[in-house]
């Protein structure tokens, strides 16, 4: 059967085009199996630096961990066997590491990026081993290699719990609302040092600036009321008598504040 020649030149078209791809497939195919094969050329480790300057985790800690997880180091591995996901989640869950990204580049570097976690305050329970939380009220561990310089709370909080966030007469929850209120603002983060929690739940502040205390009293009821009570004390009293003059300065009263002098 004769075939027509405009049907005949598409048919060649068609297995033309059919013919070029199953070539680019199978060069494809190729350079992945040879990308698969080819050895990691290097780890490039990079741990983003945090405001505080705080170092939980070098270089080698992110090492040690990808090496306890999966029994051998990146180096000298084929790239195939590189499970980018899975180093990830390794390393994430360690308690210093907030975020981990890691990627595979043109050169077989495997390249990491490491954010570190960042604590907000440290908590010295009079029942429970010294710990950080982080913004978000989740608990880091104490590092053995580093302390973070950060606003203390002291006393009588109750061993930690994980869903305290959840419990509305937990004093550690209500401490921690404070110190969020504090960390906020420019001011009383540079000027307040330390929350101390009493077995009653009443809490005393400690500034950096001042030999005094200030009474707060219900660390987590009227927050913002209680602390431009203390800013109209320090701006209008602090000038004329001295940061030293007073032994407390009591915001623990509602519409009243109480100083009394040494």
């Amino acid at each position: 059967m004769q075939v027509h020649p405009k049907r005949f030149w598409r048919i060649t078209k068609r297995l033309s085009w059919a013919f070029a791809l199953l070539v680019v497939l199978l060069v494809l195919f190729g350079a992945l199996r040879y990308k698969q094969n080819s050895i990691v050329g290097r780890v490039n480790i990079e741990i983003i630096e945090n405001p505080n300057d705080l170092k939980f985790v070098v270089e080698q800690d992110v090492k040690d961990i990808i090496f306890k997880e999966f029994g051998h180091y990146i180096e000298g591995q084929p790239i195939g066997k590189v499970q980018v996901e899975a180093v990830e989640k390794a390393l994430e869950k360690d308690g210093f590491i907030g975020q981990a990204t890691v990627y595979i580049d043109a050169q077989n570097t495997v390249n990491i990026k490491i954010t570190q976690r960042q604590p907000l305050v440290r908590v010295i329970d009079i029942a429970d081993p010294h710990y950080y939380l982080d913004a978000l009220g989740q608990r880091i561990d104490i590092s053995p290699k580093y302390a973070a310089r950060v606003l203390a709370i002291t006393g009588d909080l109750g061993v930690f719990a994980p869903n305290y966030l959840e419990i509305d007469n937990s004093r550690l929850r209500k401490a921690f609302l404070l110190a969020q209120y504090i960390s906020k603002d420019p001011f009383w983060n540079a000027q307040i040092e330390q929350i101390h929690i009493d077995y009653s739940g009443e809490a005393t502040l400690t500034p950096k600036i001042g030999d005094h205390i200030i009474p707060f009293g219900a660390p987590d009821k009227d927050i913002e009321i209680k602390f431009k009570k203390l800013a109209t004390f320090y701006k209008e009293a602090m000038p004329h008598e001295g940061w030293n003059e007073y032994k407390s300065i009591s915001v623990a009263y509602k519409n009243q504040i109480v100083a009394k002098k040494r």
